[in-house]
């Protein structure tokens, strides 16, 4: 449901015809030096209208093996939440972009939701995205502390949801409401008719944004939203693209120049 302290920026997802283009990218990988850069390039890329910052987790339940796999590295190199605050205020330094730090409840949980709250804030994120955070859990422990920041919330909507729950997560979401395109995890091929699916939201999309993720790869699957969604999430094909394959492709500049290589189609589909 749209509020007063929601981000102008979500706001602006209702108003845009065009389906606006957020990426995946989860912190401290592949390493931290590339990953600040990485931000920066998201941070500064014209056809990217707001970024996911991955909080990697030892034990993520919706995630594919693309993201499980840079979720592994990163906490391998020793990537905290301190380290994804960091990355957060980088590339709150760089644009006013909206950034949706993505993760799960246990980590939050650990570090006490006020503090993390309060830190995301400090750090200039703009809302969270917690697949296994229950509708309870957030009435009692993030409702009031993210009000209190002016941080958003977004849940999950999928061609399992009963109308009970599509109901419940457009009412609740302060941010967008999350449209899983797919049946699966993220970043596996798709199972379902996208469309189909999110023809049938419509009538909820005048309360709250759509954003649609999970096996969202091209500018064609993109482009195949127009109209339906405010905005897709690409993840698992932008790591997959930024994975180094060999000692020398670990290189902060190829890193970032195989980043550019994948954006490059969806910059050049704006024109």
């Amino acid at each position: 449901m749209i509020t007063d302290d929601m981000s102008d920026i979500f706001k602006r997802l209702m108003h845009v015809d065009d389906v606006n283009l957020s990426v995946f990218l989860t912190a401290g990988y592949p390493n931290m030096t590339a990953c600040g850069h990485l931000i920066e390039l998201l941070a500064r890329h014209p056809a990217v209208s707001f970024v996911e910052l991955g909080m990697p987790f030892s034990d993520p339940l919706a995630d594919g093996p693309t993201i499980q796999r840079a979720s592994e590295i990163a906490l391998k190199q020793g990537t905290r939440l301190d380290d994804v605050l960091s990355l957060s205020k980088q590339f709150r330094s760089i644009c006013d972009k909206p950034l949706m730090l993505m993760g799960y409840c246990n980590p939050v949980y650990r570090r006490g939701v006020e503090r993390f709250v309060k830190e995301a804030r400090a750090a200039g994120a703009s809302g969270l995205i917690l697949p296994d955070l229950p509708y309870e859990s957030y009435s009692s422990d993030f409702a009031e502390a993210l009000g209190q920041e002016g941080l958003s919330m977004s849940f999950f909507v999928s061609p399992t949801s009963t109308t009970e729950g599509i109901e419940r997560a457009f009412e609740t979401s302060t941010a967008f409401v999350y449209g899983v395109a797919n049946v699966g995890l993220t970043g596996d091929i798709p199972s379902m008719d996208r469309g189909d699916f999110f023809r049938g939201l419509q009538n909820h999309r005048a309360r709250c944004p759509i954003v649609a993720g999970f096996g969202i790869a091209t500018p064609e699957d993109v482009n195949g939203l127009t109209g339906l969604v405010d905005g897709a999430i690409v993840g698992s094909a932008f790591l997959r693209a930024i994975e180094p394959k060999n000692e020398s492709s670990l290189d902060t500049t190829s890193i970032v120049q195989r980043a550019e290589d994948f954006l490059e189609p969806f910059n050049l589909n704006m024109k």
